[in-house]
């Protein structure tokens, strides 16, 4: 019984280790364009952001900041503008939630501009209830920056924003809320059978002893 034990938790360490070896890299530790593209993916809560591809006008240098606070989650894209110089950037991404109890349920798009001259398009594919577009124009953000009851589990993003020369784009941002599934009848009975099964094998691994 005990080698069948050291076994078990050798197992497990060794499924541990090569979990942790396989781990995304933590959002926070993601700061730049160049450092998303870098990694591919990060995770942030029970979210993992993956970045498809960017515009080559969008450089490296310029910063991401991940946050996610409660149910509210978000992305932002800061300090790609010159405001000598009109510009045009796109970025590709996916959202997926891992947790299979949890889903997207509300999208935001957001642009810090002031004084206008902006145009912020995000094309968005992967909800059950079809493809949608958001738009905020020179940073004003209305109902046509959002977009409620979903049930996301995975959304993949184009995005694309403009900046004219005589304007400044300081970021634009990318906020999601999420709800919990609510766990059906059957859904729980089953996890109520599992558990007295679970607890009648160790009453009979006791006797047996």
């Amino acid at each position: 019984m005990r080698k069948t034990l050291t076994a078990i938790v050798a197992g497990s360490a060794l499924a541990l280790g090569c979990g942790q070896a396989m781990a995304q890299p933590l959002c926070s530790t993601i700061t730049s364009i160049g450092a998303w593209k870098a990694a591919g993916s990060c995770d942030l809560g029970d979210k993992t952001w993956t970045i498809d591809s960017t515009s080559a006008s969008l450089g490296d240098s310029v910063q991401t900041l991940f946050t996610l606070i409660g149910d509210v989650f978000a992305m932002q894209i800061i300090g790609f503008d010159t405001s000598a110089s009109a510009g045009a950037w796109t970025v590709t991404y996916d959202i997926t939630v891992t947790d299979p109890i949890k889903f997207i349920s509300d999208m935001f798009a957001g642009a810090d501009n002031p004084g206008g001259g902006s145009s912020l398009t995000k094309d968005v594919s992967g909800d059950p209830g079809g493809a949608f577009t958001l738009t905020v124009l020179n940073g004003v953000e209305n109902a046509a920056s959002e977009k409620h009851g979903l049930g996301a589990t995975t959304l993949h993003i184009v995005e694309t924003f403009t900046v004219n020369a005589s304007a400044t784009l300081l970021s634009v941002s990318n906020t999601y809320l999420q709800k919990t599934r609510a766990v059906s009848t059957p859904d729980t009975l089953a996890l109520l059978g599992l558990g007295l099964i679970a607890l009648g094998a160790v009453r009979v691994g006791r006797r047996r002893a």
